[in-house]
């Protein structure tokens, strides 16, 4: 019997269970936000469009950065050791949270911080912390800069995931036989036609970027504070009127992202009808060798950062005493770690069991949903993948708004605790889940498991000899981002745990939002050693699963 009936039941179940919700959550955010009372307590807020503002441009310029960075790496990488380097390193960039890495870049930027102290007293003749703002300044530049960092890995490992390599091998080989320099070759060739598969994770980085709230409060500006932020903190006053201001101000920062999106996809037609007629003109060059020099110098400036800032968080965890100018720590002391370490058991494992679990049924649900399009080729029959991705394309506090409106609405007495913030984590899990296993699975050659079934076997017992040891790096691949990103989860934690399940992030962005460096040292390494441990794994199970990916 065919498990394909089966198989669409249970899809449509997960269905049900995902989409209803986010539909229904955006609709009482529709009626709740336009309501009179609530749209004019939201607009005569001071610093109001000042805010938004300030959302649109930290969103389009981290946006636009790490699409540059990533298209110069593709164009200037091919063939390069650093290029090698920073394929084998992407699991471990991946594996460093949004929070950790925030936390360790606040160390670094700040006046006080570890790159003021390498030049200092030297060249800047500083005995004391400069009164700078080099945190949570005016324009955002921090907060622009941490997300450029983080999002280039992501869209990398999309880019690297859809590209085909025997295509890739034979235009680079078309290319080069009628002259094109390598960088040529991707600048015409490559990246328009990967562009495409790049355009849903590009939209899903900018609405990151415009309803990020748990950087925001570490790193961004607060005087005003981006949309997101503030929506955040009215939606916590005790007055009831300010949930109301929340949904409206969450309209707004919906209104923006659609606004946002719109631009993108305008600055993708203007790309396209201004440069089509420079990639076909024919010219052919020598390649410059100042891009990869530019690409190089990023890379390793990218690597070096990420070992700063794990550098930073082990010194300041084991710091007892660091006076500015000194370059390391005066005096150690592991206080923290031996006080500390035998109360955080609980927490610790409250936040791997969720990262686990939701991993686990968002790669299900991402297989279920890949297998059940199996044989529709045809552009017109797969199915849409912005549809899949929508959690992702939202502003996630408008999402998370509308979803709690809706609970509050059903009048859910249980409408917190962990059942609903694995709930809230599954909605935007799954669809980095799926985008992970969307390339493997279409490069992927049926005709091995239609072989297998010619000889008798079940679907699912070709599946589980045949495809899943083949795709077994992709899957567990998956696995892990999935679990990363559940690590990474601060907004739907707070709003569906409301203090009754509490995890490593919304434990280190309370500290690090504090004074206490060591504390904030000491939590952002915890919350980066749990995903570690996860890519550790997914690095090492592959090997055992498929012999043929064994040296």
């Amino acid at each position: 019997m065919s498990i394909r009936p089966w198989r669409c039941l249970f899809l449509l179940l997960c269905a049900l269970s995902l989409a209803a919700p986010v539909a229904g959550g955006l609709l009482l955010l529709l009626l709740e936000g336009l309501t009179r009372g609530h749209v004019s307590l939201l607009l005569p807020q001071p610093g109001l469009w000042h805010s938004a503002g300030l959302s649109l441009w930290v969103a389009g310029a981290s946006t636009l950065g790490a699409l540059i960075f990533t298209a110069l790496l593709l164009a200037q990488g091919e063939g390069r050791p650093w290029m090698r380097w920073l394929r084998r390193l992407l699991s471990p960039l991946l594996a460093l949270p949004h929070v950790a890495f925030a936390i360790g870049v606040a160390f670094l930027l700040a006046p006080s911080g570890w790159l003021l102290r390498l030049i200092s007293p030297a060249l800047t003749g500083f005995d004391l912390p400069p009164d700078w703002q080099t945190l949570k300044d005016p324009w955002g530049l921090g907060l622009i800069l941490a997300l450029i960092l983080k999002e280039t890995p992501f869209l990398l490992l999309m880019a690297l995931s859809a590209l085909d390599p025997a295509r890739v091998s034979r235009q680079q080989w078309l290319g080069q036989t009628m002259g094109f320099s390598g960088p040529q070759i991707w600048w015409r060739l490559l990246l328009p036609a990967l562009w495409p598969a790049l355009r849903l994770p590009l939209y899903a980085v900018a609405a990151y970027g415009l309803g990020v709230v748990d950087l925001a409060l570490l790193l961004g500006p607060d005087a005003p504070a981006p949309l997101a932020v503030r929506l955040w903190l009215w939606y916590q006053d005790p007055g009831l009127q300010w949930r109301g201001a929340s949904a409206s101000g969450a309209l707004l920062l919906l209104a923006l992202n659609l606004l946002l999106l719109a631009a993108l996809r305008l600055l993708e037609w203007g790309q396209g009808a201004l440069g089509k007629a420079r990639w076909l003109d024919g010219r052919r060059a020598p390649a410059a060798p100042w891009p990869a020099l530019v690409a190089r110098t990023a890379v390793w400036g990218l690597i070096l950062t990420n070992l700063l800032v794990l550098a930073s968080l082990l010194l300041w965890s084991l710091a007892r005493r660091w006076s500015f100018p000194a370059l390391w720590p005066s005096e150690w002391s592991g206080r923290h770690w031996l006080e500390l370490l035998p109360t955080l058991g609980p927490l610790l494992w409250q936040s791997l069991w969720l990262a686990l679990l939701c991993a686990a049924l968002s790669l299900l649900l991402a297989v279920l949903a890949l297998e059940a399009q199996q044989g529709r080729r045809t552009p017109d029959r797969q199915w849409p993948l912005w549809l899949i991705c929508l959690p992702l394309l939202l502003p996630q506090a408008s999402l998370l708004f509308g979803l709690r409106l809706q609970i509050d609405w059903l009048d859910a007495v249980d409408g917190i605790g962990p059942g609903w913030v694995l709930w809230s984590q599954l909605l935007f899990v799954f669809p980095y889940v799926y985008l992970c296993l969307h390339g493997p699975y279409r490069q992927f050659d049926d005709r091995l498991t239609r072989a297998a079934l010619s000889l008798g076997a079940s679907p699912w017992r070709a599946w589980w000899r045949v495809k899943g040891p083949l795709l077994a790096r992709p899957l567990l691949f998956a696995f892990g981002v999935g679990a990363a990103v559940s690590l990474a989860q601060y907004l739907p934690t707070l709003l569906f745990g409301a203090g009754r399940v509490v995890t490593i992030t919304t434990e280190a962005v309370a500290i690090g939002s504090g004074l206490n460096r060591r504390l904030a040292g000491l939590y952002g390494l915890l919350q980066l050693l749990l995903p570690l441990f996860i890519y550790g794994l997914v690095l090492w199970l592959p090997r055992r699963i498929n012999p043929a990916l064994r040296p």
